[in-house]
Parts: structure tokens; sequence; C-alpha cells
């Protein structure tokens, strides 16, 4: 079959380098991907992951697709030209119209990390974490109109582990949906492909993280901001304000957290920490939440890396230990 792939970022680079393995009882005719874009200071053009593989696999500058929108009508027509079986589409990063969707002459597929209809949009691995999910996985779905809303041809699951990150189940979901292309293809070779409907009712949605997203807020329950820090590694990071009773307030990045049953200081509200265990070798600082406490175990000041609590407690002076507010709950 002939097949058009499309996606950007590094998650759907398992799934070109999977499926391009397919020949020669497959073709990938054409490599969709977004437009370069500045990156770093330089501001200098960088092309996106997916570019950069189809280059390294030896795909022809003309078979790489850098449209500002796919659904233009002069890239609909290059594409058509090429009379594909399939589109394979990954974390693309554009929505694709009626005219696109009716384009192969099989199926547009899909494939997105999430159980369907649970976590439809652009984030679902952080909402899986967030929601505190036992599994997660990945579906291949004929596409239609609607966000992440078409019939499911295939689905895997995935146990979610307690120290799973965002990056730990980006990596496992990006090979996983590597194989499920693969063995979607075979399904669609071979006629047996059936499609599950879903339940729109059951649907939950996955907003688009941006760099505010990662801001900790200390009402919410210990359990809960856990789970958050997790899901926000490695980006944006969960960060918060730490404000000391001398000095400016320090930027601190949250890398890793656990629940305590520590009691809590008489009147500590939402974001007041205090050092527990004072001069003995496992000094642990806390912070209170709305409900329960968190124990922070590693955190990164802006601008340095990131360090075990007691490092960053050595050297952030004794303002610092006695009675720090974090965040705007204090």
């Amino acid at each position: 079959m002939r097949i058009v792939f499309a996606g950007t970022p590094d998650y759907a680079v398992p799934s070109l380098r999977a499926i391009h393995a397919l020949a020669p009882w497959h073709e990938v005719v054409a490599v969709v991907t977004q437009p370069d874009r500045p990156k770093g200071r330089s501001g200098e053009a960088s092309p996106p992951p997916v570019k950069a593989a189809a280059l390294e696999l030896g795909f022809p500058d003309s078979a790489i697709f850098q449209p500002p929108s796919f659904n233009r009508s002069d890239h609909l027509a290059a594409l058509r030209a090429l009379k594909p079986d399939l589109f394979c589409i990954i974390a693309y990063g554009g929505l694709l119209k009626d005219e696109a969707l009716a384009l192969p002459a099989k199926y547009p597929l899909n494939a997105h990390a999430s159980l369907l209809p649970k976590h439809r949009g652009a984030a679902p691995i952080q909402a899986a974490l967030l929601a505190g999910d036992s599994e997660t996985g990945v579906c291949i779905m004929k596409m239609v109109r609607a966000l992440d809303a078409g019939p499911v041809m295939w689905r895997e699951r995935l146990i979610v582990r307690p120290t799973d990150t965002a990056g730990t189940l980006h990596d496992a979901l990006a090979e996983l949906s590597a194989r499920g292309f693969v063995e979607a293809i075979a399904i669609v070779e071979t006629g047996t492909e059936r499609f599950e409907s879903q339940d729109d009712a059951q649907s939950t949605y996955a907003p688009k993280l941006d760099k505010d997203t990662g801001t900790l807020d200390w009402s919410r329950e210990a359990a809960y901001l856990e789970r958050f820090v997790r899901a926000m590694t490695p980006w944006p990071g969960a960060w918060t304000e730490a404000h000391a009773a001398e000095g400016k307030p320090i930027r601190l990045r949250v890398a890793r957290a656990t629940p305590t049953g520590d009691p809590r200081p008489a009147g500590a509200k939402p974001g007041c920490a205090w050092v527990a265990g004072i001069g003995s070798k496992s000094e642990r600082w806390c912070v209170a939440c709305g409900s329960g406490t968190l124990e922070l175990l590693d955190v990164q000041p802006a601008g340095k890396q990131a360090m075990p609590v007691a490092a960053f407690l050595r050297g952030a002076g004794r303002a610092m230990r006695e009675g720090a507010r974090l965040g705007a709950c204090v």
C-alpha cells in the first residue's frame, strides 16, 4: 500500500521509522510535517524532528511536505497525485478537513495516546497522570472532522506505574503507537478491519499545555500535587515561588515529591513550608496543602541544576529554612 505519513515532534518519529521499515511491501510516498520554526536564542529556523528523521531515512526533499496548512488546495492536489491508500497521522499538529480526510483510497488513520474516548485532545499523557489513571494506552482510529472522535480499529493498554512521569509515558506510548500502526496496516491489508464507535458521553478533554500550566496550586490535595509534579515532567515543569522572611522570592521547580503523613505546624496554611527532623541526618522539607502534606524530594532553583532538597536547604540560608511560604496560597 501507498502511505502518506504525517507527524511533527519526537513522539511521531518511532512510528515513521516503523512504517518505513515495512518497505518494499508498503511504501511511504510522502512525509508531511510542520514548517521549520525558529529555535533557541539565535532564532534560526530548525526542522521538526520528523523532518530530521525522514532525511536520515533517505527521503528526498521532494517527498517531504511542510505546508502552512494541511488543507491547502495545492498541497492536497500534490498528495492526490501520489494516489495514497492510507494516511498514517500522529501528533501532526493540525486538523484535517473533509477534503483531506477523503483523499486516501482506504482510510485516514490516526494514533492517539489514550484509551478513547478518555482524554481526547492535545495532552492525553498528562491528563492520564493528573486523573490518577491506573492504565493508559494507544488507539488507532479512523479520522473524522470531530477531535479524536473517530471509530477505533486498534487499541492496546499500558499500565501506569506509580513512578511514571509524562516523559517516561511519552517514550513508552511512542513505541506502542509505532507497533499499533504496523499492526493496523497489516489488518487493513488483509481486509479484516473492524471499527468500534466511541461513546461521546464518556469523553473527556485534555487541553494543550503552555509554560504557565505548571504552576503549583497548594490549595489542592497532596496526592493530586504529587501526580501534578509527574505530569509536568519534563515540560513545562512544576513551578512555584518560594518566599523567605528576607530577600527576593526564588522561582523553584519541584522535580520530585511525595505525600507524607507529617503533622503540620499549628496554623500552617496551604503553601507554608517547614523543615521536619531538624538536626537529624534525614531533614525533610514539607509543604502544607489544601489537604495533606507534600514532602519535596528534589528541587531546581531557576538557572541551576536539579538537586536533592537537603543540598538546596544547605545553601538556601536560615530565612528559607524557617517559615518559607510557597506560591500564592499563603
